[in-house]
């Protein structure tokens, strides 16, 4: 949230809307990021658990390992892409928000 408020963009934006509804919108979009990402694990966990109980149940138990692993390797990358995405967030807010919102917010400053 620092690097939001503190860039000379997030500044402008800051000064363009009221400062509680500005920081209800911040917390609601964060929630619903990490309700997402639950979502993401929840979904995961039970694809690879379906997944490797039918290939077990078709092939065998080395086949069932080899899912296993496939399968937990894709989550560990689905997971580091978004940390990935967050960090950005965090570090250049301007990639979160759309073009038109910041260029408004700058054009409101100099006036």
């Amino acid at each position: 949230m620092a690097p939001v408020v503190q860039s000379q963009v997030g500044k402008a934006f800051l000064a363009m809307v009221p400062g509680q509804v500005l920081l209800a919108s911040l917390d609601a979009v964060n929630k619903v990021l990490d309700a997402a990402e639950v979502a993401k694990k929840q979904a995961l966990s039970a694809t690879s658990t379906a997944t490797t109980r039918m290939v077990s149940k078709r092939f065998a138990e080395n086949a069932r390992d080899a899912t296993k692993d496939v399968l937990a390797t894709a989550g560990h990358y689905a997971g580091t892409a978004w940390n990935v995405l967050k960090i950005v967030k965090a570090i250049n807010p301007a990639s979160s928000m759309s073009s038109g919102v910041l260029k408004s917010a700058i054009k409101d400053k100099k006036t």
